[in-house]
């Protein structure tokens, strides 16, 4: 009898063993489904993050890209105009400052004809006829003369239509006779349409000093 019992206790053991071992395995199964399904989980979010900073990065570049395009195309551009105002105002101021007599002072309106416009080629203040009340010659009769020594023109603004503004300083030497020559530094404001290719405004503000020479 006492066989029996011990032979009944040891199989309900096992089958306690077995169950317990079972429900183990099962919520090991379980457990190790639910930490796959995690890692997928997470592994998709990491994934999805690098591919977000991956296009945010690809933004900021983009952004720095265009930005230095406009930095570099403004520097050229503001480049480019200052060459270009150098050279005209240069090419203007030569034949305006250069005369010694009547006639080389008329033909200084037709040497820069093609780079003004006629607003500035008909402007009293800067071509005159060089005629006294009487209508005689005041360069003829005083014997003035003038030279051209040198130019410097700064960009002060470019507007939409491509107008560029500027200040351009001007030095030349005259002469009035047998007196001694003297130089004379002028300021001028003048404005010049890049799309012309002329002048198309220039206008004396004053003069920064004389000196005889």
């Amino acid at each position: 009898m006492g066989k029996k019992i011990s032979s009944v206790i040891g199989l309900i053991v096992i089958i306690v063993s077995l169950i317990c071992l079972g429900t183990f395995k099962l919520q090991q199964i379980q457990y190790n489904k639910e930490t796959a399904n995690v890692k997928q989980m997470l592994n998709q979010r990491k994934k999805v993050l690098k591919e977000r900073q991956k296009i945010a990065r690809q933004s900021v570049l983009n952004e720095n890209l265009v930005s230095s395009n406009k930095t570099k195309s403004e520097n050229t551009q503001a480049y480019e105009a200052s060459q270009d105002l150098q050279a005209i105002t240069k090419k203007f101021f030569i034949e305006y400052f250069t005369y010694d007599s009547q006639n080389t002072y008329i033909k200084r309106k037709n040497r820069v004809h093609g780079i003004a416009t006629s607003s500035v080629l008909n402007d009293k203040k800067l071509f005159n006829n060089g005629l006294d009340k009487t209508g005689h010659s005041i360069i003829d009769a005083e014997h003035l003369a003038s030279v051209y020594d040198g130019s410097n023109a700064y960009v002060s603004g470019i507007d939409q239509k491509q107008i560029v503004s500027g200040i351009v300083e001007v030095s030349y030497s005259s002469r009035k006779g047998s007196h001694s020559s003297s130089k004379t530094t002028d300021i001028y404001l003048v404005k010049f349409d890049s799309n012309q290719r002329k002048l198309i405004q220039i206008q004396r503000i004053g003069t920064i000093g004389t000196v005889v020479n």
